[in-house]
């Protein structure tokens, strides 16, 4: 009889219902997650019985056929045979263990009366579905008012006096170390954002802007013919406008030679170019101590 229930599992687990002609049926019902005092169940399938249902649909027949390579009508003889015994074992008043489902008796009425079993492992709603069990905590209130009093020997207060002298001088005469702040990247510069302040490099090397010329392309855009020289940037605005009235605001404030340069991806500012690199590196390195808001300028080589 081990044949009929081990192909009804796998049927259960698959359609979620199984019908034993003759028998019943049985049907996986879903059960919500309980909260108690000391676990938490998590929701779990179980395998309900319904003795009405007696009519099979064939699929316990298909399936035994499929599995044992027998025809639909030997199946079928195989399913009516075993529960044939299985209700003889019922009427002698004798439990019948349906294998993992579990337990069949014949009640008072006569009626099949099914007990499952507490968790069906094997269906698939209840994969890693184990309960959590919790523990009560012990709270202990501590007195408002306890005071707790911490005592130093007095042979270490002078060896922690004389410590933290030291590491206070040593404060003090620490060298200026770079500013980590200062990179040779710009950044995206906002135009709402900038605050322009009055020049404030006064001690620059005068430098004469170089002379610039402009091609118009077909297309209307204007190019500027200067990739033979070492641009000093200071913004990368992301559209022309926003470059245009930074540019305007530099020469403003005595950059007469700040222009824009030709666009790759953003518009990018110069404040000043040089046909040398040298000379630009210097003036990039003096831009950066003199006005803060040059403070991420840098060089664009050729």
């Amino acid at each position: 009889m081990e044949r009929i229930y081990k192909y009804s599992e796998r049927l259960l687990a698959y359609h979620d219902y199984v019908v034993v002609p003759g028998l019943g049926g049985f049907v996986v019902q879903k059960q919500s997650a309980r909260i108690l005092p000391d676990r938490i169940i998590p929701p779990m399938s179980t395998i309900g019985f319904n003795p009405l249902i007696k009519h099979g649909d064939g699929l316990l027949a298909i399936e035994i056929a499929r599995a044992e390579g027998i025809t639909y009508r030997k199946a079928v003889e195989l399913i009516d045979m075993e529960v044939d015994r299985i209700k003889i074992q019922l009427s002698n008043g004798e439990k019948f263990n349906f294998g993992n489902f579990g337990e069949l008796v014949t009640g008072e009425n006569g009626n099949i009366l099914f007990s499952p079993q507490q968790k069906s492992a094997f269906l698939p709603g209840n994969f890693q579905m184990n309960e959590i069990f919790a523990t009560e905590r012990n709270f202990s209130e501590k007195p408002q008012n306890s005071k707790q009093i911490i005592s130093i020997p007095i042979a270490n207060t002078f060896r922690y006096a004389v410590a933290a002298s030291l590491i206070f001088g040593l404060l003090l005469i620490s060298p200026q170390v770079n500013d980590v702040k200062r990179t040779d990247a710009a950044g995206f510069i906002p135009f709402s954002n900038t605050i322009i302040a009055p020049a404030q490099v006064a001690d620059t090397v005068a430098v004469a802007c170089p002379e610039l010329t402009s091609t118009e392309l077909p297309n209307g855009q204007i190019q500027n013919n200067d990739s033979a020289l070492y641009h000093v940037i200071v913004a990368s605005m992301a559209t022309l406008e926003d470059a245009q009235n930074y540019c305007a605001t530099l020469k403003a404030d005595d950059y007469e030679c700040a222009h824009i340069l030709d666009p790759v991806k953003t518009y990018r500012v110069a404040i000043q170019s040089f046909p040398d690199k040298n000379e630009a590196v210097a003036y990039m390195e003096n831009l950066r101590k003199l006005d803060s808001r040059f403070e991420t300028a840098w060089v664009l080589c050729k």
